[in-house]
């Protein structure tokens, strides 16, 4: 990416609101995209290969068999993915309709028919993603939710889907994108409810069908043929941050990005003081960057006139601004003609909507920026996956400074793609625990979904590693 010609453009104008078909797979679309998948994937994506790996407690091939048993309408089943890269859903969909079927022909399992899965998606994607993404999104059966707004009939939906749906379902419990993926910042509980939820309506409709959850853990590995990309990437930034000079190359390149992270801090703390007239008071990095995303949620906030929630955490937060903004900008009822004014005032809302959100973009991603990360992998050195991982971070984070967002993310690195199936939860089983305290069950699946993602990650950096490997 090159800094001085990013091609951000602010919105000046409100939009008219945008509204997805019903959410139904459509065979022929399945069928053509299952075709184009493998292309798309390697030519766009730029994954090389995909690798189905196993916890040793159950195997690479417990996907196979639990999509097996749901096949055989002895478990409703939950699939539970990592989404700390962004593109899991393209990854995932191209695993589960193409991969999985030859994976079970190799285990000597006969899967019926073509495995699908249907995703849950945040509202939102469907208005920054375009025209084909709202056309495609219903037909692929993905189903949208807010995160923050009341949403009965969604969530009605979706526990339809996941209590008699001909598919299982996939959802990321991380909520959104969370930019690593050896370590776990953030799950959220809505997964291990839903389940819960599943397992009381079988109880009372007296069905037998066990519910699982299973959880899929993703990791790229980097080719380090792209060494050099990797090498632009950083000078790149350092030209934009005002760090580049002839003696940057003889530096380790642990200690270029280190360097270019306290540079946007700084340069960032300059700015909301200047601007704003506020500065954090915190000396360690970690808190310097705490105190500037609770300063830009504020300001965001503000910007807006959104009622600060002193309960809420930051990712809360920021769900809750980046939907008012998307609300304000796709503000426009397409069944009448505002007027002249009318539609003037509704462009003034819409540009500060899309200022405001400049706050809550770069909180969403500092918020999962860890100054650790790259002081851990093989040996004394970070891994050349971690460089890449806070490099794209990096990338990303001055982007969203200059007015960037989600979709200027870097796709141009080759990488292999390993998925890691972890150990199924089974949930009828904790029923009981449920009934006694159904926040505790709940939360105590989620913690048991942490450690099988944690210990997905350990697996993984331990087989390309070694065991000197640390998260």
């Amino acid at each position: 990416m090159k800094f001085k010609k990013l091609p951000y453009r602010p919105i000046a104008r409100a939009l008219y609101r945008r509204s997805l078909g019903p959410s139904r797979p459509s065979p022929s679309v399945l069928r053509v995209l299952r075709v184009i998948s493998p292309l798309y994937l390697r030519w766009v994506l730029r994954f090389t290969s995909i690798e189905l790996r196993g916890v040793h407690s159950q195997g690479p091939n417990v996907l196979v068999s639990k999509w097996r048993s749901f096949q055989d309408g002895k478990t409703r089943l939950i699939l539970a993915f990592r989404h700390p890269y962004g593109d899991e859903p393209q990854l995932f969909s191209y695993l589960f309709d193409v991969l999985l079927k030859k994976r079970a022909r190799r285990a000597g399992v006969a899967l019926k028919g073509h495995p699908h899965a249907r995703f849950i998606h945040g509202y939102e994607v469907a208005l920054w993603g375009g025209p084909l993404i709202r056309w495609l999104l219903p037909r692929i059966g993905a189903v949208p939710v807010y995160h923050v707004r009341a949403d009965s009939a969604g969530i009605k939906n979706i526990r339809a889907i996941i209590r008699s749906g001909p598919f299982p379902i996939a959802l990321a419990p991380e909520g959104q994108v969370s930019y690593r993926s050896e370590t776990v910042p953030r799950l959220e509980t809505g997964s291990a409810q839903m389940a819960f939820w599943c397992a009381e309506e079988l109880e009372k409709e007296k069905r037998p069908e066990d519910v699982c959850i299973l959880p899929l853990s993703v990791h790229h590995r980097f080719d380090p043929r792209d060494r050099k990309k990797v090498l632009r990437m950083i000078r790149g930034m350092e030209r934009a941050c005002g760090l580049d000079g002839p003696d940057r190359s003889t530096i380790p390149l642990r200690g270029r990005l280190q360097d270019l992270d306290g540079k946007a801090l700084c340069m960032a703390e300059d700015f909301y003081g200047q601007t704003y007239g506020k500065r954090g008071q915190a000396e360690s990095r970690d808190a310097r960057w705490d105190a500037l995303r609770k300063i830009a949620l504020a300001e965001g906030e503000r910007a807006i006139g959104l009622a600060a929630h002193p309960q809420a955490d930051e990712i809360q937060r920021v769900y809750r601004l980046r939907q008012e903004c998307w609300d304000r900008i796709y503000s426009l009822d397409p069944k009448r003609k505002p007027s002249a004014l009318e539609r003037s005032f509704a462009d003034r809302r819409a540009g500060e909507a899309w200022f405001a959100m400049r706050h809550m973009e770069f909180v969403d991603i500092s918020y999962y920026l860890d100054s650790a990360y790259l002081g851990a992998g093989p040996g004394s050195n970070p891994s050349f996956d971690r460089i890449v991982e806070t490099a794209v971070n990096l990338q990303d984070l001055l982007a969203r400074f200059a007015g960037g967002d989600i979709s200027h993310r870097t796709s141009a690195l080759r990488k292999k793609a390993i998925v890691v199936a972890g150990n199924a939860i089974d949930i009828r089983g904790r029923f009981a625990s449920y009934r006694e305290n159904r926040k505790q069950a709940v939360d105590d699946v989620t913690a048991e979904m942490k450690r099988n993602f944690l210990e997905c990650a350990e697996i993984v950096m331990r087989e390309e590693y070694g065991n000197d490997a640390k998260g």
